[in-house]
């Protein structure tokens, strides 16, 4: 009975690990199956990461050169350096695995094998990624921080900022001025320009003396009434020549009238 018990336990244990071996090795077939038939459309995915790996560390080293503190330039250096070793490992990683340089297609090996193989490259390309994030991180916090200083900077200028705060060349407040001092200078009228005209410089312009008999002579000349007393005078003349009929208002006039010609005419 005993014999017979452990040779019925043991056929037992055997068919299980069978059926257990047949699960795990059904679900490595599905698993390779399904990467082999994906193969060579992830390949293409890798071959594009590793394309944009190369324009992006061109463009880190263009913003690096944008950097003006030497210090954030070796930092950033060193770690584009570590970003373009990882590109160029995830290169040669897939440049294995093609048939060719300039080919697209897998190898028969690399193929049936690409569940493992595809591990392994993921696996680079997530180390890649978080170099690229450390790298974006750390240039973002400098440039925020050059943008701080550079609002923050007091003004270069130190006359104008003297100027601005009402400080002397030391450092110390400038006196204010007595408050009648400047209400004295807030009252003063401003001052005049001078001109060409105020020198003297204007040609036309005559003396005070010579300037005022010529605006009387030429008011006296321009004037309708004298005018008219001119006519009624000759008008009366040519009638009575006499001495005795002309007033003295008319010889006054008379004489006053070829005084008026002589400094015109000259």
């Amino acid at each position: 009975m005993s014999e017979t018990a452990a040779r019925d336990w043991t056929i037992v244990l055997v068919l299980t690990a069978l059926c257990l071996s047949i699960v795990v090795l059904s679900q490595i077939l599905t698993t390779y199956a399904s990467a082999y038939l994906a193969a060579p459309n992830e390949i293409t995915v890798f071959l594009d990461t590793v394309d944009f790996s190369i324009t992006e560390n061109e463009s880190y080293d263009r913003d690096i050169g944008k950097l003006q503190v030497l210090e954030d330039k070796v930092r950033l250096g060193r770690l584009l350096r570590e970003i373009q070793r990882g590109g160029d490992d995830l290169r040669e990683e897939v440049s294995r695995l093609l048939m060719g340089e300039d080919s697209q297609t897998l190898r028969t090996s690399a193929r049936l094998l690409w569940a493992s193989k595809k591990k392994l490259l993921e696996d680079r390309v997530r180390r890649l990624d978080q170099l690229r994030m450390r790298f974006l991180v750390l240039y973002m916090g400098i440039i925020t921080t050059t943008a701080a200083k550079t609002t923050a900077s007091p003004p270069r200028d130190l006359e104008k900022s003297m100027i601005l705060h009402g400080a002397d060349a030391n450092g110390s407040p400038r006196p204010m001025l007595a408050k009648a001092l400047t209400e004295s200078i807030a009252k003063r009228p401003p001052l005049r320009r001078l001109t060409t005209q105020a020198i003297g410089h204007n040609n036309d312009s005559a003396g005070p003396h010579k300037q005022g008999w010529f605006g009387v002579v030429q008011e006296l000349q321009r004037s309708p009434k004298m005018h008219q007393r001119h006519a009624s005078i000759e008008t009366a003349m040519s009638r009575t020549p006499s001495a005795s009929s002309i007033s003295p208002s008319t010889v006054r006039l008379q004489r006053i009238a070829p005084t008026s010609d002589s400094p015109s005419a000259t």
